[in-house]
């Protein structure tokens, strides 16, 4: 693999120069924040390893392939070194739960396993200290286009909706780099997917299972194979796109061998990750939830539906990525009495969502939040549902999340 430059010092970035020097690698790096030039380096390395942030119209990328320098990442650099097994997880939304509840369902049977990707440490950390371990590991589009050997044993592919046109250059690339994380399966692999379309056209080896085909839903009871895997009274988390969350780390688990009982365990005790549909306090018979993580329409739209219609008071709203929210607009006449608007998005959101709801748009979410308090009554749900990224008003998903709940509390303890 000859000489290395890693372009990017974040998380992934700083483990990638740790693993390639236990290895023996001759490794450069800097990072476009700490003003380092690339320019600098590039003529004297052999393979890039970019960060997953940086997207392909950066000149460093054109750079790279104009000279044929290979151009991976993290994920991809990590697995070349790795001789455990790898469980894939991706999808436009619902990945991070998906990989917890897979986590902690395999974990509770089986030694030396880990979480990787978006969601734990990068899998380069897990390399260096267990090299033999079982992975789950969530995979972005970002590391999906740079992927050239990576070969999960299984994968799941949750859905699949538009999303981060503003990284990649076209809704096909967005689709084949995630088409490009199973495509290297062979028989004897795995891919769970449901029945949308771009799904079922995934290019892989791998033995394909629909989790809608393959398990029924009696009453409360979700099947598998005449086996009661789970009820729906286990779930603690809202929504019928947490249910299918948990259908597919069920049959994950299941498959790789966990005990029934030990995976039902697992969903009983599940309250759910921060910022994921998170019940922030019911405060004056008003139930609010902070679903800071939502950052694409399609997860806004999966959050709405978890509440009665007419019920909601929605503050969304955030950094234009190219989404289109036209699509939103039924289900937001359906479920929402409020609709509270902040960010670049909010005007586009505002025509959106038509004359059918009551809008008012906002310069900041501490007012957002004010008047989401004073206009809710009893009965009524706040639910901070972004449904964009964050990058306009906040540092990630993350403190936003942390600025919702503590204007929440402010109240609560008012």
């Amino acid at each position: 693999m000859g000489k290395f430059l890693v372009w990017g010092l974040g998380k992934s970035g700083i483990s990638a120069v740790k693993l390639l020097k236990s290895k023996g690698f001759d490794v450069l790096h800097g990072d476009d924040a700490k003003g380092d030039r690339w320019e600098d380096f590039i003529g004297c390395v052999d393979t890039l390893v970019l960060s997953p942030g940086i997207p392909p119209r950066h000149p460093l990328w054109k750079e790279a392939l104009k000279r044929d320098i290979e151009v991976i990442g993290e994920l991809e650099l990590a697995f070349r070194f790795f001789g455990g097994e790898v469980i894939a997880v991706t999808g436009t939304d619902g990945k991070s739960t998906t990989t917890k509840l897979t986590y902690l369902m395999l974990s509770s049977y089986m030694p030396h396993v880990y979480e990787a990707g978006n969601i734990g440490a990068p899998l380069s950390e897990i390399v260096l200290k267990d090299p033999k371990a079982t992975v789950i590991v969530e995979v972005s589009s970002f590391q999906g286009k740079t992927l050239s050997s990576f070969k999960p044993s299984v994968g799941a592919f949750l859905n699949f909706s538009p999303d981060h046109l503003d990284w990649h250059p076209s809704l096909e690339d967005y689709l084949l780099s995630k088409y490009n994380i199973f495509k290297r399966q062979e028989e004897g692999d795995i891919l769970l997917i449901t029945p949308q379309e771009e799904l079922k056209n995934v290019p892989t080896g791998a033995r394909k299972i629909d989790i809608i085909s393959s398990t029924s839903l009696d009453g409360e009871e979700v099947r598998f194979g005449g086996e009661v895997l789970f009820r729906t009274t286990d779930l603690r988390l809202r929504g019928d796109h947490n249910l299918k969350n948990a259908i597919f780390a069920s049959l994950i688990a299941k498959l790789l061998g966990v005990p029934t009982s030990l995976l039902r365990d697992v969903l009983r005790n599940f309250r759910g990750l921060p910022f994921r549909m998170e019940h922030v306090a019911t405060i004056r018979g008003v139930e609010i939830y902070n679903d800071s993580k939502s950052t694409t329409p399609n997860s806004l739209r999966a959050a709405l539906e978890s509440f009665p219609d007419h019920s909601v008071l929605l503050i969304a709203g955030g950094k234009d990525k190219g989404a289109d929210f036209y699509p939103l607009r039924e289900v937001v006449s359906r479920k929402v009495k409020l609709a509270l608007l902040i960010g670049e998005t909010r005007e586009m959101m505002k025509a959106a969502f038509g004359c059918d709801v009551d809008t008012k748009t906002f310069s900041s979410l501490e007012d957002a939040v004010s008047t989401a308090m004073r206009s809710a009554t009893a009965g009524d749900f706040i639910l901070f549902s972004p449904g964009c990224s964050s990058f306009d008003m906040f540092s990630d998903y993350i403190q936003r999340g942390m600025t919702f709940n503590r204007l929440v509390k402010a109240f609560e303890t008012a």
